[in-house]
């Protein structure tokens, strides 16, 4: 016990000066911004100052916060039905969740935009296309997330249950299973807003046009250094704070449910019940 005590310290020790040391060299070097012998916060102000950064900031969170929500919708009820009816399936999708760990990034692109030559200038030209290309460039993270999340639960217990006391699928979905693959969903939200927010290949070769923030930020680096380091230092203060508020929000506590649509009051509380013992019970 205490060998894995000691052994859990020195690793979560050694992973946060692995994330902090470099963090405070870029907000030193940022601060410095060429005078050794004082600190300035020279470099903050002239990069927010920059042209472009507002609309390049907008255009990262539309296609960021777009590809969470496509790879949820598209994951969490894929995964589920193919546990519930068809298991012998979950080989096939694991294998497929892997291929763009081995499609190269241009492959990926130039594909892309050889299957959609002949699409409106809408869609080819607009956010939407990056943003299902993160849902792409993600899945072999986020699948993994929401399927530990599945495979973590008596996910056929569950469903009888609550089918049998007369649950209709979207009860069943928003009392029962969500609270119990939340925290699946959140790590595949999580995993998946960070990438596209960083993501960098895709968006220059996608959006030349419209750059998305890390774009933008490739650009500043011909304009200064300390500029980009600065706007670095800024954008992933700001990532850490969105990923803090999607987990404060998703594991808020959930409210009592309402009886005001005339269904059973004994069914409600047994459908909403977090922990499949309880159901079962």
């Amino acid at each position: 016990m205490i060998r894995n005590r000691t052994f859990r310290y020195v690793t979560l020790t050694l992973l946060g000066l692995y994330v902090i040391i470099p963090m405070y060299a870029s907000v030193q070097f940022s601060l410095q911004s060429g005078y050794h012998s004082k600190l300035t916060l020279n470099a903050y102000t002239q990069g927010l100052a920059q042209a472009g950064l507002g609309h390049s900031v907008v255009i990262s969170l539309e296609v960021s916060f777009g590809a969470v929500a496509a790879t949820l919708l598209l994951l969490v009820p894929t995964i589920i039905f193919v546990h519930l009816r068809l298991p012998g399936l979950r080989s096939v999708l694991e294998a497929v969740s892997l291929l763009p760990l081995g499609i190269p990034a241009i492959v990926t692109v130039v594909g892309t935009l050889g299957t959609y030559s002949r699409a409106p200038t809408w869609f080819i030209g607009s956010p939407l296309i990056l943003a299902l290309l993160y849902v792409t460039l993600a899945l072999p993270y986020s699948y993994r997330a929401i399927d530990s999340g599945v495979r973590s639960i008596d996910l056929h217990t569950l469903v009888e249950a609550g089918r049998s006391m007369g649950a209709g699928w979207r009860m069943l979905f928003t009392r029962v299973l969500f609270p119990n693959i939340r925290s699946g969903i959140l790590a595949a939200a999580f995993l998946t807003l960070a990438l596209s927010l960083g993501e960098y290949t895709f968006a220059s070769l996608i959006l030349p046009s419209t750059p998305t923030f890390p774009v933008f930020l490739a650009s500043v680096v011909t304009t200064s250094t300390y500029y980009a380091v600065a706007l670095s230092v800024i954008a992933l203060i700001v990532t850490w704070g969105l990923l803090v508020a999607i987990s404060l929000i998703g594991s808020g506590r959930r409210g009592s449910a309402a009886a005001g649509d005339g269904a059973d009051e004994e069914l409600l509380s047994a459908v909403a019940a977090p922990h499949p013992t309880e159901l079962v019970a």
